[in-house]
């Protein structure tokens, strides 16, 4: 019966065996990025659609966050600051400190690393609402709002994409 099933399938188990180690280390990926991942603040953040986002466009942001093991890295944009200078995206990278983020934006400028503004990032009580308030610190230009009041409106775009299948 074994010799019978080795000629049956073995081509098979012998290719399922060569994809195994592939496998176990995409589904280790995985698991290790859901654990370590913090998803009451990963995810991405906007005010678009805001009515006083929509007519005043000097408070419209966007911030795009993965935040894992108390670090955390994103984007940011906001509408004038993408009028204003070459480039849609910002660096963000900082830390949890309790129930607030401490964020950093920068961006590098022929190659050397300029730091652009500060940020302290808050949870807001709200019914039904996943939202969050974005106080700008300090800033080099006036490209980002004072204050914003952001939503979840997806799933962040800096976790790695699963591999393909072979």
């Amino acid at each position: 019966m074994a010799i019978g099933w080795i000629l049956m399938n073995g081509v098979t188990a012998i290719d399922n065996a060569e994809r195994l180690p592939s496998a176990i280390s995409r589904l280790h990926t995985k698991a290790s990025n859901w654990y370590h991942t913090d998803q009451s603040w990963t995810g991405y953040w906007t005010n678009e659609g805001e009515i006083d986002a929509r007519y005043q466009q000097s408070i419209y942001v966007d911030l795009d966050l993965l935040v894992q093991s108390d670090g955390v890295q994103g984007t940011i944009t906001s509408v004038p600051q993408s009028e204003a200078i070459p480039f849609e995206y910002v660096l963000v990278e900082g830390a949890v400190s309790g129930d607030t983020l401490n964020l950093l934006a920068y961006d590098y400028f022929q190659g050397i690393r300029k730091e652009i503004a500060t940020f302290s990032v808050t949870r807001i009580k709200a019914e039904g609402l996943d939202q969050i308030k974005l106080t700008t610190i300090q800033q080099s230009q006036p490209w980002y709002p004072k204050e914003a009041t952001l939503w979840r409106s997806g799933e962040t775009k800096l976790l790695p994409e699963p591999e393909p299948k072979d």
